[in-house]
Order: C-alpha cells, then structure tokens, then sequence
C-alpha cells in the first residue's frame, strides 16, 4: 500500500481550507467523498458548501488543507451574506467593502 493513510474524522471533516497560492481562507471540509471502487478505497472529493473539491486539488494536508482554488467559487456562501444580509443592515454602509 502506498499514500498516506488518513482518518476522515479525524484528519479532513471540519479542518480549514487555505488557497495555496494566497494563503486566503477559503472554507472548512464539510463531507468527504471516497471511491469505494480503490482498492484500498481513497479520497475522491472534498466537500465544502455546495463545492466539491477533486482529491487532486489538494495540496498539504496538516492542521489545515491547502487546496489549489482555481475556478472554484468557494466564496459564494460568504458573497451571498454580504449581499443579501449584510448590505441591508442600517448603518453597515460600506462594511462589506
């Protein structure tokens, strides 16, 4: 057997997010998919909101996970806030700028 031998409880639910290339906080790990199909069964998604992030995207998994972004919109959840909740609070002005 090759690879890293990972707890998904324990090593990737819940941990943070980090854009690899701007260290940015990018989400926490809400699901994990596996391909059941490997033999041993690996990692095949991480979930995060309604984003699923492929196993190939990661990059470092520590504390936290360093996932290469690209085309993701991980911010979607965190722009809809600002948006929809946020901007209409009197007297937040330009908080969400």
């Amino acid at each position: 057997m090759s690879g890293r031998v990972l707890h998904a409880q324990l090593h990737l639910l819940d941990r943070q997010l980090i854009d690899q290339s701007d260290g940015h906080l990018v989400g926490k790990v809400d699901d994990v998919e596996l391909d059941l199909d490997a033999d041993p069964p690996v990692v095949a998604l991480l979930i995060s909101g309604r984003e699923q992030i492929p196993a190939g995207r990661i990059a470092e998994i520590d504390t936290a996970i360093k996932i290469t972004v690209g085309d993701l919109d991980l911010d979607y959840y965190d722009n809809w806030i600002e948006h929809h909740v946020i901007d209409h609070i009197p007297g937040a002005g330009d908080a969400t700028e």
